[in-house]
């Protein structure tokens, strides 16, 4: 019997707004620059009755040729879609702790304002108006943590 091959796929797409603005840095041993960011990515639900909002920070690379480009335009706030891969790294820092983190090694970066094409852009909705809006799915599931016996593999 032939065994089945299975299809290893690492893709992921993000959108948020930037967290801070974007550095460019140096990396020691190879001397290339990469771009580094953060985004907030939320997503909104109804809880009970009651709405909520989760929010992730994902930490971004970019290595690609536009980072001149892109280092001038990322800046707080500024709102985009990543493509990429999840990265977990692991490290010691100063202080002898092992440290680890999940990032997204990004490949494509999408502008979702160009205040240069498209004029002043509008600011973002008060956190009031938020509330008002509603989500598209009601959730009822009680707030719990997934222990690993819950995995099924």
């Amino acid at each position: 019997m032939a065994q089945l091959r299975f299809p290893y796929i690492n893709s992921i797409i993000l959108s948020g707004r930037l967290v801070n603005d974007s550095s460019i840095k140096v990396l020691p041993k190879s001397g290339k620059q990469i771009l580094e960011f953060r985004i907030a990515t939320n997503r909104r639900y109804i809880l009970n009755g009651e709405n909520r909002e989760e929010t992730l920070y994902i930490n971004c690379i970019y290595m690609g040729q536009r980072i001149n480009e892109y280092s001038e335009i990322l800046k707080t706030g500024f709102p985009i879609i990543v493509e990429g891969r999840l990265r977990y790294r692991e490290w010691t820092d100063q202080n002898n702790n092992k440290r680890n983190t999940y990032e997204i090694i990004v490949n494509r970066i999408h502008l979702l304002e160009r205040k240069d094409v498209i004029g002043e852009v509008e600011p973002p909705p008060e956190p009031d108006e938020l509330e008002k809006e509603k989500p598209s799915f009601q959730m009822n599931l009680d707030e719990e943590e997934i222990s690993e016996e819950d995995i099924p593999f």
